[in-house]
């Protein structure tokens, strides 16, 4: 038996082919590579790294943390831009809108706010603003990471817990005692256990945009409690459909939303002015004092007067 002749020039071509299709292979894996490059390069170099902006009143270092007392003057903007490390604002006076890729917030006295490491954003100031800035130590995250969900989004820390510590965090930001490096690193670590514990709770991030809505209505009525079927009209659904997303996207009632809204305004009243307790029940809309106190306690453990004192105190 006798096999045919191998043709040299044929096997020659083949594998110049082989070594070719490889070739082209490769250079496409390149070309795709080098291209994310440059898209990764476009979008970096578009948002600068910058320290905070504004005016710093006074700056105290504690282990851990950065705080700054900054104030921003009216009609300032800043252009898109991130920073490296966390922040909390602690918003002492003025209002302000913070932009993000998808949605805007305004910012308004007494807001206690996180800012995760590299979050593009944009800001525009339009009043005079003073806020408590807290740079915070990438290795504190990691700790708490340890032990905790840690918050990776823009957004308020909720909470009366969380409203009670940042006035806290102030006072002693302010006191010139030995004590309050211990303290803040104290409140400010209570602070960020109080975010996390946040994050466990219904925080709508997987509510359709209709809810959503009501949602931001709410947070700007509030005081006025407005109807169910006002709310289901703004959304366009049936009130029930409404009732029940609500609460499954939010883990709680739209009713005991509000009340719960009310009660936060009512603990910055109180921590933050010497309004009388009649007219804080007034202005957060409960019918009358005792009503307000009994509601106030069942929220905080506290009643109106009790909390005020310790927010005050020095």
């Amino acid at each position: 038996m006798s096999f045919g002749k191998v043709d040299a020039d044929s096997l020659d071509r083949n594998t110049n082919l082989s070594e070719q299709s490889s070739s082209n292979e490769e250079d496409g894996i390149l070309t795709a590579m080098s291209a994310v490059a440059v898209t990764l390069e476009k979008r970096f170099g578009a948002c600068p790294t910058t320290e905070t902006s504004g005016n710093v009143i006074r700056r105290r270092d504690v282990a851990g943390f950065s705080l700054a007392e900054a104030a921003y003057s009216a009609g300032l903007a800043l252009a898109p831009h991130c920073h490296s490390h966390a922040y909390l604002s602690f918003v002492l006076s003025g209002t302000y809108t913070e932009k993000y890729a998808n949605q805007a917030c305004i910012c308004e006295e007494g807001a206690l706010r996180f800012l995760p490491p590299a979050e593009l954003h944009e800001n525009q100031y339009t009043t005079t603003v003073r806020c408590l800035l807290v740079k915070i130590d990438p290795q504190i995250l990691d700790r708490l990471r340890d032990h905790a969900p840690v918050l990776s989004k823009p957004g308020e820390v909720p909470g009366l817990a969380s409203s009670w510590l940042a006035n806290r965090m102030l006072r002693e930001f302010r006191a010139d005692d030995d004590i309050a490096p211990l303290a803040i690193e104290g409140v400010l670590l209570e602070i960020l256990a109080e975010s996390a514990r946040a994050i466990g709770e219904g925080n709508g991030s997987n509510a359709p945009g209709w809810l959503r809505r009501v949602r931001e209505t709410l947070e700007d009525s509030y005081l006025l409690a407005p109807s169910l079927a006002e709310l289901a009209s703004i959304a366009g659904v049936h009130p029930v459909h409404l009732s029940r997303e609500f609460r499954k996207h939010y883990q709680s009632t739209i009713g005991e939303h509000i009340r719960k809204r009310r009660i936060e305004h009512a603990s910055q009243l109180l921590a933050n002015s010497e309004t009388p307790l009649s007219e804080v029940a007034l202005t957060c809309g409960f019918s009358d004092q005792s009503h307000f106190c009994a509601m106030f306690k069942s929220h905080t453990g506290l009643t109106p007067a009790k909390f005020r004192d310790l927010s005050t105190r020095p």
